[in-house]
Formats: structure tokens, C-alpha cells, sequence
């Protein structure tokens, strides 16, 4: 039986020394070295490298980022103790993990225990109950995904298509340009630019079909003129008909905007570089 270091590190910590025994006879795998589990205390574990004879006493943190391996019985029981030790909040964290784990994401990339149980009440409650999330939770959802790599924004543009799709059905005739903002921004960071260009497109549409205020369009329709300009760098044959395309996007979106705007001037400065290499 397999069980996770980090898990066994987090029982250890309030195992008793009759339980921590368990742990004698097993084996340890991290991503360098096997090492075989020769006594336990409250300081740590007696281990021997596989192939080697001399015994080290390691600390328990050293055992987090691999993995134990068990004879079956003593796994079982150890699995158990590991559970029954747990908070109901440790439950909950662990579940979390799992769920998201199969739903793609890489869990340890999130960055940490908040974030995971947000990400994964919204998805979850969209799977069970159909709601998306408020927005006072789509806004740390889009922070979160913002910021994250690659592989979670792209893992989650998944889901945003989703609750956007579900929340445009919702408003028969209208499009959601606030929740499209998130969708459109993780397709071009992601290099999914033909997908940011499709999400973006309803910024052409008339006034009454946007559900959205004209500082949320102005937001939506300069990420259109960003994946524009993505584009025409890497398809230099098109370049003059997408710059052309990005300067009428950034001017409605300066219009829209009603004032100033650092992210368009810099998408400003960005056109003009680019039209001057043409």
C-alpha cells in the first residue's frame, strides 16, 4: 500500500510513540533515493538507504514530498489512524485536493489551502447545484486564475467557459462581457488565441446585447486588441489586417473607458511599435 508523505508527516506530528511503530519495515521513495524504515521516535525515523548499511536518523519533515510503501495489513491500519486524526478541516482540505486532483489541476500549483477550497466549492457547486459562482467569488476565482501558471489558467478556462455558457443562457439574448473578460484573458495567456478572439468577438455586437458596464466592455475589447496583436507577431501575413483590427478595438475600448487608461495607452505604445515594424 502507497500513502502519501506529507500525510504520514501530518499524523506523525500527534502520533503516539506506540503508533508511530507502524512505521518500522517500510519502505520510503522520494524522487532521489529509496531509504527502508528501521525504528521510529518522537524525533524522527531511522532509515537505511537502499544498498547501504549505515543507519540516519532523519527528521520527519525530510519524508513529506515522497511516498511510504506498506505491507497491506499495516497499511490499512496505519490509513485508518492517519484519517481518524484528521480535523473536520483537514477532511475537507483533503477532499478538496482530491477533487480538483481529478479534475486536472495541479493542487500544489494553487498556492495554498484557501485557494484550493475556494476553487473547488465553485466547481463543485456548479456540478451539484448548477450556480456559478457570486461575484463577489468570481472576483477572488479571477485573481486566482489570473495569477496562477499557465497550467491552471488553462485547467480553469475550462470552467469559466462553462459558467459563462450557463450564465448567458440564464440572460437569453445577452452576452456576459464581466465573466468573458476572465475567459478571454486566461485563452490569450494560455496561447489559446483564437479561443480569446472568440470569447472577445461580442464587443461588436449592438449596446443592448452586452450585459456588462462600459468599463467592463472597454476591459473586454482591449484583451480582444491585445490577442490581436499576439497574432500578427506570429503571422506576420496578417499583420496589417489584425493591427488594423487592434486599433478599432483599443479605440472603442479608450471610448468606452470614458478617460485615461494606463492598460490602453500601453496597448497604444504596443500598436505603434508594432505598425512601425510593418
Amino acid at each position: 500500500m502507497q500513502i502519501d508523505g506529507a500525510e504520514v508527516v501530518g499524523w506523525a506530528s500527534k502520533a503516539t510513540s506506540e503508533e508511530l511503530t507502524l512505521l518500522a519495515n517500510a519502505e520510503y521513495s522520494d524522487a532521489n533515493d529509496t531509504w527502508i524504515i528501521k525504528a521510529s521516535n518522537r524525533s524522527g525515523l531511522l532509515v537505511v538507504k537502499d544498498g547501504h548499511s549505515q543507519q540516519l536518523l532523519r527528521p520527519y519533515g525530510f519524508f513529506r514530498s515522497g511516498t511510504f510503501f506498506l505491507n497491506d495489513d499495516i497499511g490499512t491500519q496505519l490509513s485508518q489512524r492517519i484519517s481518524d486524526s484528521r480535523s473536520q478541516g483537514d477532511k475537507d482540505i483533503a477532499e478538496a485536493n482530491t477533487y480538483l486532483g481529478t479534475r486536472g489541476f495541479f493542487v500544489s500549483e494553487l498556492g495554498g489551502t484557501s485557494q484550493v477550497l475556494l476553487l473547488a466549492h465553485a466547481i463543485k457547486n456548479f456540478e451539484e447545484n448548477n450556480e456559478i459562482p457570486d461575484l463577489d467569488n468570481w472576483e477572488r476565482i479571477h485573481e486566482l486564475l489570473v495569477n496562477g501558471k499557465a497550467s491552471i489558467m488553462r485547467c480553469g478556462a475550462k470552467f469559466v467557459l462553462e459558467w459563462v455558457v450557463h450564465s448567458e443562457r440564464q440572460n437569453e439574448g445577452t452576452f456576459d462581457v464581466y465573466r468573458r473578460v476572465l475567459l478571454a484573458t486566461l485563452c490569450r495567456h494560455t496561447g489559446q488565441l483564437d479561443k480569446a478572439l472568440e470569447a472577445s468577438a461580442i464587443v461588436d455586437l449592438p449596446r443592448e446585447r452586452l450585459n456588462g458596464g462600459s468599463s467592463t466592455i472597454s476591459v473586454l475589447c482591449t484583451t480582444r486588441a491585445a490577442a490581436m496583436m499576439d497574432i500578427a507577431e506570429l503571422q506576420p501575413s496578417r499583420k496589417n489586417e489584425l493591427l488594423l483590427a487592434a486599433r478599432r478595438s483599443l479605440n472603442k475600448a479608450n471610448a468606452m473607458a470614458g478617460g485615461d487608461s494606463e492598460e490602453i495607452m500601453v496597448a497604444y505604445r504596443r500598436l505603434k511599435l508594432l505598425d512601425n515594424n510593418t
